[in-house]
């Protein structure tokens, strides 16, 4: 794919069929109609983001797909960077079941993946965004992109092999605040009813010990493309050290393949005197 000259940015691509792409979020689009995808966010979007103001701030929108929270966060005063995978140069973090992963799957989602974008491109000409996108590994974020105000991981650390590198390539980027939402699982169930500052001091405490849930079964060769269960304590330590204190904590439910699905939204603000390691190509 294109890159603007002398700069990480991708070249606009004209697409004009919804055929020819595929929609990771339902949303409604100009001049094209409803388009669906396995996430709905519309009902639960403010949630979703974590009631962060994005008025005048550059933010960051890590594994966009069909850019659903880009636009969101474009609709509400940003200045918004996507980044995404390609099908050109990238590949899906799968899973290496018998020590590579299956090649008849790879070539699937490799495939997928420029549906996928020609789904961001449509949706943006559709909505005259002004949004840039940089397509690239999430472990290797380019320095050119500078600094960001505001980085946002929507759903995609799950899908990480390394979450902590990936959160931490995206944060020497970020000057002011992390917004990370993932399925909550247990930990809903568990105290998805605390007050919300109760929640807070627990979550933040050490209290709780910090831990993943491996999920790729080896006899079941399951999931492909899906590693870990974040607990929110645990997300909490990782921005920890890499100099973010939690701000905000909420259990929300959010659409799913026509269910709801458990989730939560984590808030990290950089601490006072931590300043980002890049602050500029």
């Amino acid at each position: 794919m294109a890159m603007d000259s002398g700069s990480p940015y991708a070249q606009p691509m004209p697409v004009r069929n919804p055929k020819d792409c595929i929609f990771y979020h339902t949303m409604e689009l100009p001049g094209v109609g409803l388009v669906e995808g396995p996430w709905d966010l519309r009902g639960g979007i403010d949630d979703y983001l974590g009631s962060v103001a994005f008025s005048g701030k550059r933010a960051l929108d890590v594994g966009s797909a069909s850019g659903f929270l880009c636009w969101e966060m474009e609709r509400r005063g940003a200045e918004v960077v996507a980044y995404d995978l390609s099908e050109q140069s990238q590949s899906w973090d799968l899973v290496p079941f018998g020590g590579a992963p299956d090649p008849t799957f790879a070539a699937e989602r490799s495939a997928g993946l420029g549906r996928i974008n020609s789904g961001w491109w449509l949706a943006h000409a559709a909505l005259e965004s002004r949004a840039k996108v940089v397509y690239g590994s999430v472990y290797e974020m380019p320095r050119s992109i500078g600094p960001v105000q505001v980085a946002v991981f929507g759903a995609i650390l799950l899908h990480l092999r390394d979450p902590f590198l990936a959160l931490q390539r995206a944060l020497a980027l970020t000057t002011e605040s992390v917004v990370i939402t993932e399925p909550a699982g247990r930990a809903a169930r568990a105290f998805g009813r605390l007050p919300r500052q109760a929640l807070l001091r627990l979550v933040t405490s050490s209290r709780l010990p910090a831990g993943l849930g491996f999920l790729p079964d080896p006899q079941a060769g399951l999931p492909n493309e899906t590693w870990w269960t974040l607990p929110p304590w645990t997300v909490a330590r990782m921005v920890g050290v890499l100099g973010f204190e939690v701000s905000s904590l909420a259990f929300h439910s959010q659409t799913y393949e026509g269910r709801p699905c458990p989730m939560y939204t984590l808030v990290g603000r950089r601490r006072a005197g931590a300043s980002a390691p890049v602050t500029g190509a």
